[in-house]
Formats: structure tokens, C-alpha cells, sequence
């Protein structure tokens, strides 16, 4: 037998149980960003606030352990990105910044994305409140966030289905443009 073999096999073990810790770490992120994101829809900020707490330790622990598994936890950070820009809008009225949320270019640019669609339902919940003012902030910005990124186009393997995320937020911004408008309207 190859003398190296098992050390070629301990290393193996120890990457293996790394790359199932990133895993495990990245879910639990997904889980309370997703479940952050429930509870300010729902206007519960005490249980978001909770929930944002419990992501950002998640957050951390993941950011220690996932070096060279970067791919695998690229998902929980745009994830991150989503429900941390989500809040700021919701109860500071401001879009925060990459250096802010202290995260990297693929996710910051992913997860604002993926907070459009979120700012929809913000916006059209709005709207079924009457409130067309708050509806008008939550498209306001939707199209700042879309109209500041129409300008990308990287290949997928550079910045993995962000065109696919750029197309919906268009349609999105599209949609919520018709809803407001009409409900000026009224």
C-alpha cells in the first residue's frame, strides 16, 4: 500500500466534515433569514428582531468555518443579504450597504435581487391596507434597486443566476408599477 494513502484519507475525512458543518451552518441561516423575513411581513418586529439575532450567529459561526467551501454558502449569504436589506427598509427606510452588512459582491448583488420580490409583497400588502403611500416607498425601492443593477452582465459562472434574478425583478417592478398606479388612480 501507498505510505501517503492515509493521510490523503484523514485530510479527506476532515474537509468532508467541514464541507457537512458549512452545510448544516448555511441551512440554519436559510431557516431564520426565511423565517425573519415571515415576521416582518407579518409586522411581529419583536420575534424578527429574534430571528435576525439568531441568523447573525449562524452568520458567524459559518464565516469560521467555510473556507474553501465558499460555494456551498454562497445561497445562506444572499440569503442574509435578503433579510438584512429587507429590515433596513422596513424600519430604517434606507437600502444598507455592502461594507454595512459587511458581506461580498456575488451575495450583496443576489440577495438585493431576491429582496425585490419581498418588497412586492411589502408594497401590495400595503395596498390591501390602503396605504398607498407606503406602497409608492416599497416600489420606490424596487426600481432604485433594479434600475442601479440593469447595467450588470456577468456570465453565470461569474455571478451564478443573477440574470435569471434580474429578469424576475423586472417583472416584478413591472407588476407593482401597474398596482400603484392604479390605485393613485382611485
Amino acid at each position: 500500500m501507498i505510505n501517503d494513502i492515509k493521510q490523503v484519507e484523514n485530510k479527506m475525512q476532515l474537509l468532508e466534515e467541514q464541507r457537512e458543518q458549512v452545510l448544516s451552518l448555511s441551512r440554519e441561516l436559510i431557516r431564520n433569514a426565511g423565517k425573519a423575513i415571515v415576521a416582518m411581513h407579518a409586522k411581529d418586529k419583536k420575534k424578527a428582531v429574534r430571528l435576525l439575532s439568531e441568523m447573525e450567529k449562524a452568520r458567524s459561526a459559518l464565516m469560521k468555518n467555510e473556507s474553501g467551501f465558499e460555494y456551498n454558502s454562497l445561497q445562506a449569504h444572499q440569503e442574509y443579504v435578503e433579510a438584512k436589506v429587507l429590515e433596513s427598509i422596513i424600519f430604517r427606510n434606507k437600502i444598507p450597504s455592502m461594507k454595512e452588512l459587511k458581506t461580498d459582491e456575488k451575495a450583496y448583488a443576489l440577495g438585493l435581487m431576491d429582496v425585490v420580490g419581498e418588497l412586492k409583497r411589502e408594497a401590495f400588502d400595503s395596498l390591501l391596507n390602503n396605504n398607498v403611500k407606503a406602497a409608492n416607498n416599497y416600489y420606490a425601492f424596487m426600481v432604485e434597486i433594479y434600475d442601479s443593477t440593469l447595467h450588470l452582465r456577468f456570465a453565470n459562472a461569474i455571478l451564478p443566476e443573477f440574470r435569471r434574478k434580474q429578469d424576475a425583478a423586472r417583472i416584478q417592478v413591472e407588476n407593482t408599477a401597474s398596482e400603484v398606479l392604479r390605485a393613485k388612480e382611485k
